[in-house]
């Protein structure tokens, strides 16, 4: 009996046809963004008149004056940004691991990974510019100064603000990763037995530890590495200008009024696909250089090594990391109701809710856009990574393309992607609709969905969702009643993702929306150089308050509402037998 109704349950060929149809239409908009970036980049793309293959937009993209500056700061930018911060998120988790203060650590890391990373750049910002918070906090008893100085500290040219600004944004990141992945390891094991030899803490960390994490976070390492040579609202608010990083550049020229311009930015955006895959190499070209000649440290039998003063202070930076991050998002609150900050007072002379009541109108737009495009495609991708996700359990065969398929979008460079896609759109008259954005907006949120539910939901009890079929003869209703219900709190927590992901959309909101369709990031990011900064403090402000308070909600409602629904279940029971009794 039980199994007759658990094989119908699962082998629906709704469901299987279902997940064959999302693959597929995965597929379609991969193949489209390649098929959009790679022919015209050999001067082929018929809506413009150009009907035959030739080389004249590589000729064009060499003979650019700026391409080896703007190729050698990406590099640079997203090599270093990468390194530095695998090195502080493993250093951390080493030298605090199993204490309090990794306890803490872990619990605040939700909330700085739904801060969208424009509405960081904007607070650094305002915290490090030669007139920001951290000047005016050291003057005049320090620094003497009574007037902004006039140094450099960022949009530097060496892109040293970038590389601080990719930091404090990706080691969370890599930092949550690695706490996910230890338990594969069984770290306290590990650490025992080193003990029982003699070895310290930090040694085990160094030598054994170390070589069996790497393989397990290597892919979201060369995501992060990908997501550092390619973005580029971060690098329009904080980066160099003149030149600037390779992506940035490829924006200019994709968004130049002269179309022609569009070939060499698609030859442009092919050489940087082959730059993601080439530095892919060599970072695990230098992964692999390094274990060979480490290898034979690893059992020499010293127990102290120069590892200690390292991870301490790799430790001690990224809390100072996180300092940074917590002072950028509170000054964006300051500078939105500020009326009067004359430099160097530490805080405004004078608060106003003028500037908030006369952007009033355009923000609850804004919000309302941000909010509804965040809220329909984190549901979209919820619903999508179920139906796979269910498949995946029952037969993996099928989603096997889809998991491949499913990294594309984070590893390939979104500057000439979604141009690709932006031809399919502007041909099949979508563009600049809802339909669009939301299209792009779900092809980017759902990796993350995706991955998020992926091991919760595969390791899901199946013997709970039998019973329940067992009793109520329905799957559909065994499905949403008991399943669905008791992976809620994960659920939330996907679904808050999403709605990060999805407010952290520059380039997917501004290409498929056409200026029509506009949100909080897009706006913030546009008028980041406008030098008001009360307005945008004003946007990068509501910016970062809908993500954080959305994970608040994901982990304070899935608890709170199953007791509170059992409460008030148990008060109308009450109230139903004592209507019921006979009256003495």
């Amino acid at each position: 009996m039980v199994n007759r109704l658990y094989q119908a349950a699962i082998n629906m060929p709704l469901l299987y046809i279902s997940a064959i149809s999302l693959t597929l239409l995965l597929l379609v908009p991969i193949i489209i963004g390649l098929a959009g970036t790679i022919l015209p980049a050999f001067n082929y793309l018929p809506a413009l008149a150009h009907m035959e293959f030739g080389l004249t937009p590589w000729r064009s993209l060499l003979a650019a004056p700026e391409l080896m500056g703007s190729i050698k700061l990406t590099l640079v930018s997203g090599l270093l940004a990468t390194m530095i911060s695998f090195v502080l998120a493993f250093s951390l988790v080493a030298v605090l691991y199993q204490t309090r203060w990794m306890s803490s650590i872990r619990h605040s890391l939700a909330p700085i990974l739904a801060i969208p990373h424009a509405a960081i750049a904007i607070g650094m910002v305002f915290l490090l510019s030669p007139s920001g918070w951290i000047v005016r906090l050291l003057s005049p008893w320090l620094t003497g100064y009574e007037r902004p100085p006039t140094w450099v500290s960022v949009q530097d040219a060496y892109g040293l603000s970038l590389v601080l600004a990719l930091v404090v944004k990706e080691t969370p990141f890599l930092l949550f990763v690695i706490l996910s992945s230890l338990p594969q390891l069984k770290p306290q094991a590990l650490l025992q037995v080193g003990a029982s030899m003699g070895y310290p803490p930090l040694t085990v960390w160094r030598k054994v530890i170390l070589p069996a994490l790497y393989p397990l976070i290597r892919f979201p390492l060369l995501i992060v590495l990908a997501f550092s040579l390619t973005v580029v609202d971060l690098t329009l608010v904080i980066g160099p200008n003149s030149p600037s990083t390779f992506a940035v550049t490829l924006f200019h020229w994709f968004t130049d009024v002269d179309l022609e311009r569009r070939f060499t930015a698609s030859a442009g955006a092919v050489l940087l696909m082959a730059i993601i895959l080439l530095s892919a190499l060599a970072w695990e070209l230098f992964y692999r250089v390094f274990i060979y000649f480490d290898r034979k440290r690893w059992g020499n039998g010293k127990r102290h090594t120069n590892a200690y003063l390292f991870f301490k202070t790799g430790a001690y930076l990224y809390l100072g990391n996180m300092g940074i991050a917590l002072l950028s998002l509170l000054v964006l609150p300051i500078w939105a109701f500020t009326h009067r900050w004359r430099f160097p007072d530490i805080l405004p002379s004078e608060w106003s809710l003028k500037k908030i009541q006369q952007l009033a109108p355009i923000l609850v737009e804004l919000a309302c856009a941000s909010l509804l495009i965040a809220v329909v495609s984190s549901l979209i991708s919820i619903a999508i990574s179920l139906v796979m996700l269910e498949q995946k359990r029952c037969c993996s065969t099928v989603t096997q393309w889809f998991d491949r398929l499913i990294c594309w979008p984070m590893l390939l460079p979104q500057v000439g992607f979604l141009f690709g896609i932006q031809v399919f759109f502007i041909w099949s008259d979508v563009n600049g609709t809802v339909f669009a954005v939301l299209a792009l907006h779900t092809l980017y949120v759902l990796p993350y969905v995706y991955l998020t539910l992926s091991a919760p939901y595969l390791s899901f009890n199946q013997q709970y969702y039998t019973q329940a079929i067992c009793v109520t003869h329905s799957p559909a209703r065994s499905y949403f009643l008991i399943k669905l219900a008791m992976l809620k709190p994960i659920l939330w927590s996907a679904f808050a993702l999403g709605v990060a992901v999805s407010f952290a959309q520059y380039l997917p909101t501004l290409i498929a929306g056409e200026g029509r369709i506009n949100t909080l990031t897009t706006e913030a990011v546009a008028l980041a150089a406008s030098g008001d900064r009360k307005k945008v403090g004003n946007m990068a402000m509501l910016q970062a308050l809908f993500p954080l308070l959305i994970f608040m909600l994901a982990q304070w409602l899935p608890y709170s509402w199953t007791k509170y629904r059992l409460t008030l279940k148990s008060t109308l029971k009450k109230g139903a037998l004592k209507k019921t009794q006979p009256i003495k």
